[in-house]
């Protein structure tokens, strides 16, 4: 096979690729999948399959002619079950053509893949919210595969113009039992500005074969400006001191008021 490797609880297009190592062509080259181990001739390579847990679009393929030292490709669809994670797909294959005398011939050989678990994530609920009187971008990647992505990073970068500073979050392992947050603080190059701004969130990590994989996703958020509140002693003081006047005011109208009135009486 051109790539050794398969990802669970996912169909995955494959590539097996046919040899003749020898020094003359062979014809009508017809290749089948052998479905079990009884299947297999006596000549056949000793193989445990497990291809009969799988789901294969095309089990048979004629090839036709192959020139010595030349090869030819076969290409299938594949949809692996959760239950072979971590195990090795055996896919026994019957070759048979004719040699360069018109003999008919048969080999059986052994198509093998590493099954890996399946990483499948998603970045959602993006917001900015304030946090001890910092404004910080918050968000949650969901896994819904069935192995767990590893050495997580979350990068936060501008774009269209935005001069939001570019920073990084590690969030480590991202386990497919239950979301994982993320909040980056927001700060700027230059003078804030606030309002919308264009961003890339790209979600860096690793599989369990070391592999790097990157997930980028772009978003517009809204950074507010902060309100400042203006409480300070001496405006308050005004009020006090304005209400005690006009209260002072009415009382000595009330008290000249009355005075008139009893001298009037």
């Amino acid at each position: 096979s051109t790539e050794p490797f398969l990802t669970s609880l996912k169909s995955n297009d494959i590539v097996i690729e046919i040899t003749n190592d020898g020094t003359d062509p062979i014809s009508n080259v017809n290749i089948v999948v052998e479905n079990t181990q009884s299947d297999l001739t006596a000549s056949s390579q000793s193989t445990n399959t497990n291809v009969d847990k799988i789901v294969m679009s095309d089990s048979s393929w004629y090839v036709g002619n192959i020139d010595p030292q030349s090869n030819a490709h076969i290409n299938t669809n594949v949809y692996v079950p959760e239950s072979l994670t971590g195990d090795t797909l055996h896919i026994p294959l019957s070759i048979t053509y004719h040699d360069v005398y018109g003999e008919a011939r048969q080999i059986s050989k052994s198509a093998d893949f590493y099954v890996q678990g399946l990483i499948d994530l998603t970045i959602f609920n993006v917001d900015v919210i304030e946090l001890s009187g910092i404004q910080v971008i918050v968000g949650e990647i969901i896994n819904e595969g069935n192995e767990a992505g590893l050495f997580g990073f979350v990068t936060v970068e501008p774009e269209n113009g935005s001069n939001v500073k570019p920073n990084t979050q590690f969030i480590d392992e991202i386990e497919t039992d239950a979301p994982v947050p993320f909040n980056i603080p927001i700060e700027f190059e230059g003078e804030p500005r606030y309002g919308e701004h264009d961003i890339t969130i790209t979600l860096r990590y690793k599989n369990s074969l070391r592999d790097e994989i990157f997930l980028t996703q772009q978003q517009t958020i809204f950074i507010n400006e902060p309100v400042i509140e203006d409480t300070s002693p001496a405006d308050s003081g005004v009020i006090v001191v304005g209400v005690v006047i006009v209260a002072a005011i009415v009382a000595v109208f009330v008290i000249t008021k009355r005075r008139r009135r009893a001298d009037d009486g």
